[in-house]
Order: structure tokens, then sequence, then C-alpha cells
């Protein structure tokens, strides 16, 4: 049975031996890097990034194969805190709907990981983000807090990650409140006892609540996710790895002996190899040249797809230049102008962020309006349930006219 050191980069860090599943098979450690370097020297090295450092997407591409790492740049610029060429894009699988799911994090951040883990001796085989271990439920959102930070997966949705300062707020902006939401929460032992009173009323707010504690942590839950084959890892590209000579030793070594019987092999073929080259690369431009008269269908002649695609997407997001974060900003200003209403839900599609809110008549909903409009916002309020001494509204809010 074959072994892996799956290791948390947190302060102070944590690490245990797992087998090929990720189930552990040793207790978990935690200090420096320095520490985890003797069992990663006899071991392949699993990390598990932060979360917060990572963001997650799943955009619908107009290209697939080799030329998609040139699109998902501009796919993600809306979504990122700086310029595109500040981040690396990692890129996972696409399911049945087209999308295609992406990590993006910024390459100095990267770079700064792999050179802590580097000068403690640490060459790990793959960086995989923290969000992407938490274990998917289809009948409940899984939900875990674990030293200071609330990771949530909804079935069917990216998971996410939030400061759980304060808890209950973060409780509220990652939907856990409503009738409708089963959580399963599950918590590690310090932040049980400093926050045990706000976990225990989450239970006044969900449809049904299932609190599990943690006795070491989030490390044994999220590495079964972390230790298979076909995670999502960051080490893609130029930080695809290397493998050194110690790790890689009896690989390359056999590499190296196949290589000889394969270098006149080779030269065989290298002609016919060139010739089924051209006649791909051929059949991959005239598929993206399809794929872009099918995304732009009022352009007559593409020249240049990559750059048409990116000038339509550029033009897409200079029309709404706020995204995600600023729309959310603006709310959390109307919300200090205006106390009083409270969010339940929250979601983003087509550039409009749609709210659950609950205030306690349509007069203070009209005054969160006014608040929003004065930020430039246009709030359009889609419908209201009166529910005993409160009213719940639904409400739009987007850049220009209301949709």
């Amino acid at each position: 049975m074959s072994q892996l050191l799956v290791l948390r980069l947190s302060e102070p860090a944590s690490w245990m031996l797992t087998d090929d599943a990720g189930l552990a098979i040793g207790p978990v450690a935690t200090g420096t890097l320095a520490d985890a370097a003797p069992l990663a020297a006899l071991h392949p090295v699993v990390v598990i990034a932060p979360g917060t450092s990572i963001t997650l997407a799943r955009p619908e591409l107009p290209v697939r194969g080799g030329r998609i790492a040139q699109v998902v740049p501009y796919a993600l610029e809306e979504l990122l805190a700086g310029e595109v060429e500040q981040f690396h894009f990692a890129i996972g699988p696409t399911d049945e709907a087209g999308r295609t799911l992406v990590a993006a994090v910024r390459r100095d951040e990267l770079r700064g990981w792999l050179d802590q883990l580097g000068s403690a001796g640490i060459t790990p085989r793959a960086i995989v983000p923290q969000s992407l271990c938490l274990p998917d439920n289809p009948g409940k959102i899984i939900a875990v807090l674990d030293s200071g930070q609330l990771l949530v997966r909804a079935p069917g949705e990216l998971p996410v990650v939030l400061d759980a300062e304060p808890l209950t707020e973060a409780f509220t902006l990652a939907g856990l409140e409503g009738d409708d939401r089963h959580v399963q929460l599950q918590v590690n032992g310090p932040d049980w006892d400093e926050s045990r009173e706000m976990i225990e009323a989450l239970r006044e707010v969900a449809g049904s609540l299932e609190l599990q504690l943690l006795p070491d942590g989030s490390l044994p839950l999220l590495a079964p996710a972390a230790a298979r084959f076909d995670a999502l890892s960051l080490l893609q590209g130029e930080f695809a790895p290397q493998g050194g000579w110690r790790s890689g030793w009896r690989r390359w070594r056999l590499a190296a002996a196949l290589a000889g019987a394969a270098l006149v092999l080779h030269v065989g073929v290298r002609g016919w190899e060139l010739v089924q080259l051209r006649a791909e690369e051929q059949r991959l431009d005239a598929a993206i040249e399809q794929a872009a008269h099918i995304a732009l269908p009022e352009v007559e002649r593409i020249v240049d797809a990559r750059a048409q695609i990116g000038q339509r997407l550029a033009g897409a997001g200079a029309a709404d230049a706020d995204g995600l974060l600023a729309r959310l900003a603006s709310v959390g200003g109307a919300l200090q102008t205006v106390p009083g209403p409270r969010l339940a839900t929250l979601g983003w599609r087509d550039r409009v962020l749609e709210l659950q809110v609950i205030a306690a008549d349509t007069t203070l909903l009209g005054r969160f309006a006014e608040a929003l409009g004065a930020q430039g916002l246009s709030t359009e309020v889609r419908s209201t349930t009166p529910q005993a001494d409160q009213v719940l509204a639904q409400v739009a809010i987007a850049r220009g006219a209301p949709r």
C-alpha cells in the first residue's frame, strides 16, 4: 500500500500520513515545515493551500483543448482583484453543462508557498485548493468551522471560504439560514469552545443542523479529496513539478534505459509526426474559427479569433466594471446607512446580484433601495411576501436600468 504525506499550509502547519485514498494511517502533527521535512523526504507530498487566497469559477469557455488557457484569463477578469497578468490559472475538468473548473491564485503568492516548502526541503507533488477538498453531499450543505474560517459547500455549487468573524454574519453570507437549508456543520475543538452559543443559535434559523466535532481539526476531513489522482492542482504550466533526482530517481533510470531504444524509433517517425502535427494544427485552427463564428455571429470575418474574443469579453466587462465583491461592498454600505434589513440569501447571475432581504416593512425596504441608488446602483424589488411581523423581499441589484 502506497503512502502519502498530506500537508496543510497554515500557521502552524499540520500534516499526517495517509493511504493512497487519503485515509489517515497516522496521527495529525503540527509545527513548522522543517518539522515535516523528514517525512516529506520519504513520501510523496500533497499540499492543501489556503482557500482564502484562491478564486474558483466555472466559466463557459468558447474553445477546448490546448487553446483553453489563452481564453481563461479573460473569462475570469471581472472576478479578480488585480490585473490578470498577476494571476496563475489552473484548469480542471469540464462538466456536462460545458462549464470548466478554474482556480486562480496570485503568482507571487504561489511562488511564496513553493519557496517556503523548498526552503524546508519539501517538493510537493500537487497543491490543491482547500475549498475543493470539502466533501460533497447532494442532500445537505457541508460546512466546516476551523481556525477562524468557515468553509461551505452547497449541493451543485462551488465551495466558498469566508472569514468566520463575526460568525453570525458569516452564516448569513454563506446562505446557511432558511427553512430549506439543511446543514451538516463540523467544528474543531477551539472554535466550538469559543463560539458554542452562536453555533447552537443556527438551529433556530436553519431547516436542520447536524453538528460534529473535529478533535484533530479539519485535515482528516479534507485529506481524501486532496489525495485523489484527479484533484485540481495549482502546479500546472510554468509551475508544473519538475521532480528532484532523489524523489524521481527510479522513474528517471527507467526512462533513461528506454530512451536509448526509443531514439532509433524516434528518428524514423519524426517526419511522420511533423506531418500529423501540421494537420492537427490546421484542424484546431478550423475548429477555433468555427467556435468564434458561433460566439460572434454578427462578425462576418474572423481574422484573429483570440484577439476578437478577448475584445468582446473585455467589452462585456466594461459594461459592468464592478464585479461581485464591489457589489457586495455597496450592499454593506447600504445596510450601514439603513439599519434594520437583514440578508437571507444571495446569488450572482448575469452580473446581477440577487438578494432575499428581510425587513420590518416595505418602507424600510424602500429606504434600503434608495441607499443603493445613491451609490449608482439600480434596485428592483421583484416580489414581497408578508411573514408575521416582517416582509421577505426578492431584490435584484444591477448597473443601469432595472432588469
